[in-house]
């Protein structure tokens, strides 16, 4: 799998709109072009809320998942076939909004077989006297997605993370996920936009730079 730690449009001149944690918050129409604060290596696209089928980037098409059954299902990160290298992100969209936009360099990331992908609920019902159940309302459903991550986390993911926590990580900004075709088959979904926790605490390999941690990620919109 991979996961976007380090999301490079936060140190770009993007709108404001574009970088917000919210995919609520949207941008309609044209979208300027991004100028990163230096040259950077892009693998990977993250992109959250837009009603459009197909997203270009610097020339690239990115056709999204069809979001059955539910349109959340194609917020997550998108893998570019070839790797750029640019300071510049020229993204046109054929719908008419967009919520947030992520760009990074994504490693290859295993994780241990005991994946736990699951579904949770804010619903609060209750129960009368008389024993009926009246159903919460003002509540929501999400996806849920625990991993265990066995020395998988090499010097660079680590570094990343590492620029990355102060500023987005640690302010709650959630991740955009991709599960690559080998996992395709057991999980019910192959994307995701997901909160996890704030405060990382990694075990460490005694013979190389390598790290353990076992992340638990719950859909965010």
């Amino acid at each position: 799998m991979r996961i976007l730690f380090d999301d490079l449009i936060q140190r770009s001149d993007a709108p404001d709109l574009l970088k917000t944690p919210s995919l609520a918050d949207i941008t309609e129409g044209v979208l300027p072009v991004i100028t990163l604060d230096q040259t950077e290596k892009i693998n990977a696209i993250g992109i959250g809320n837009t009603d459009a089928t197909e997203v270009i980037v610097n020339g690239e098409t990115i056709t999204l998942d069809e979001g059955i059954p539910y349109d959340q299902y194609k917020n997550g990160l998108y893998l570019l076939s070839a790797e750029l290298n640019t300071n510049t992100l020229t993204i046109t969209y054929d719908g008419t909004y967009i919520g947030r936009i992520s760009a990074g360099y994504c490693p290859r990331l295993k994780a241990a077989k005991s994946r736990e992908p699951g579904f949770v609920s804010t619903y609060q019902d209750r129960e009368t006297l008389s024993g009926q159940t009246i159903p919460g309302a003002g509540g929501i459903s999400r996806r849920r997605m625990d991993v265990d991550f066995r020395y998988q986390f090499n010097e660079l993911i680590f570094n990343q993370i590492k620029i990355a926590h102060p500023t987005q990580i640690a302010k709650g900004y959630p991740l955009f996920i991709c599960f690559e075709d080998c996992e395709l088959n057991i999980f019910p979904y192959n994307r995701l936009y997901g909160k996890t926790k704030t405060d990382l605490l990694f075990q460490t390999s005694v013979r190389k730079y390598l790290h353990s941690i076992k992340l638990s990620f719950l859909e965010a919109f």
